[in-house]
């Protein structure tokens, strides 16, 4: 069975709490009336118990008492001496059994109660004593209560009235308040049924920026910024991915084909082998590079374990010594923080490898690349500083950028993909690391790499 929407859910439960509420209101509304009306009544019974109590002090007969006609209009009275005989009663209560009387009660109303006087319907009655010894007489005034159950009828009508119309009403403005109230919903619907890739920059409108269903559409508009931002990174990823891989493609074929057209000797034979082997050498490394980012933007779970950072920036250092050499370079090793931090050892390997791989080719032979570094507020700080040709201002924010390079043509002379600072970066902000750039053309770069000190571990 399907469920029932929104709208009629909440139509349903506001229906229901306010049905309970006027329920309960005119509950109370009944019982407090009730009271009232019967407190009234029994004012003007104790009321008439004094009237009746001074002429009977006065010395008043009891005959008298019972004959008064104006008196029986409202009332019915009894009388009764000491004993709990009948002395006197109004015409009508023969042989009508009234509440029976206490034995030995104090000269006062002893007390109200409701009485079934047969075929002349209900009556409220107040019983009390009057007077002391033998002349002491116990008295009881009755009054019907055909007004007071009269008002009460009329009152359960009303309320009996009022509980239909309420629920009509209530289910009804209840319907409507919520199609009021969830209209916002609906627009938002409408839109994100519309927004596809084709259109990602359509935006949910946000009615009140205040409210739930602002902050809703405000964070879906969130959303969508993001999946945008997305969207754009990976159609750019693709582009420039595909760009990438056709220039060494396009080498491999051209040297393929004149290799195959002109014949040739051994020696030249093996030279075109030699240049299809570095482009298909270079195809490797992009693609090993690309896999990489790949799992990195995947977040794919990583088995992290505490390493020495020290330790993992020297080992890069002694990997990148012979390239340094051939370069004309020096590399130089200086203080490192000896420091434990928590990852994945063979992708800080990476990461330092690359710093120190692009501080290398752009540094001019005779230069210097240094590694140095420090402990600083809890953290483990790496420079990779080079005396190279610096990075313009105007291109520093955008080093870290998959597939940029300040100088293209000099980075596929050398053999660069555009990926190594954007590997770097993912590596080092995926452990909870930071990466920063600085640089000065013409004077060279440092690229800063800052690392929370594993807590509790102790460098080995």
């Amino acid at each position: 069975m399907p469920r029932a929407s929104l709208r009629v859910r909440l139509t349903a439960w506001h229906a229901v709490l306010l049905m309970a509420t006027i329920s309960a209101l005119g509950a109370a509304v009944f019982m407090l009336t009730s009271r009232s009306l019967l407190r009234r009544v029994d004012a003007m019974l104790d009321f008439e118990f004094e009237e009746a109590a001074e002429r009977l002090a006065a010395g008043l007969p009891v005959d008298a008492l019972v004959d008064s006609p104006a008196f029986h209009q409202a009332y019915f009275l009894r009388i009764l001496d000491a004993g709990g005989r009948i002395e006197a009663e109004s015409p009508g209560l023969a042989g009508v059994r009234l509440p029976a009387p206490r034995v030995g009660v104090e000269e006062a109303p002893e007390g109200h109660a409701d009485a079934e006087l047969g075929a002349i319907g209900r009556y409220r009655v107040v019983t009390g004593a009057v007077g002391r010894g033998e002349g002491r007489r116990i008295v009881q005034i009755a009054t019907p209560l055909r007004a007071y159950e009269a008002d009460l009828a009329a009152l359960r009508g009303v309320l009996w009235a009022i509980l239909p119309a309420g629920l009509a009403a209530s289910t009804l403005g209840g319907y409507w308040l919520a199609g009021r109230a969830l209209a916002p919903v609906g627009r938002m619907t409408e839109a994100a049924r519309r927004i596809s890739a084709a259109n990602l920059g359509e935006r949910l409108e946000v009615a009140v920026e205040g409210d739930e269903l602002g902050r809703l559409a405000t964070t879906l508009n969130a959303m969508l910024d993001r999946i945008d931002r997305a969207f754009v990174a990976a159609r750019r990823f693709t582009a420039d991915a595909a760009h990438e891989l056709r220039t060494p493609l396009a080498s491999l074929r051209a040297e393929a084909e004149v290799a195959l057209i002109v014949p040739r000797s051994p020696d030249d034979y093996r030279e075109a082998l030699r240049s299809v082997v570095e482009e298909a050498d270079r195809l490797g490394r992009l693609a090993d590079r690309l896999l990489l980012l790949a799992s990195e933007d995947s977040g794919a779970s990583l088995p992290r374990r505490a390493f020495r950072i020290d330790e993992a920036a020297r080992e890069a250092a002694g990997r990148a010594a012979d390239s340094a050499a051939r370069a004309g370079l020096a590399l130089r090793v200086e203080d490192l923080p000896v420091a434990a931090v928590d990852g994945v050892r063979d992708l800080f390997g990476q990461a330092f490898d690359n710093l120190i791989e692009n501080a290398v080719k752009y540094t001019p032979a005779g230069g210097v690349v240094t590694l140095r570094g420090r402990r600083e507020a809890g953290l483990a700080v790496v420079e990779v500083i080079d005396t190279g040709v610096g990075i313009p201002a105007d291109a520093l924010g955008r080093v870290f950028d998959r597939f940029y390079r300040v100088d293209a043509s000099r980075s596929r002379r050398t053999g660069g993909t555009g990926l190594g600072l954007s590997i770097a970066r993912a590596v080092i902000e995926r452990h909870g690391g930071t990466i920063e750039a600085a640089s000065e053309p013409g004077r060279g770069s440092t690229f800063r790499v800052s690392m929370p000190i594993a807590a509790g571990v102790a460098p080995a």
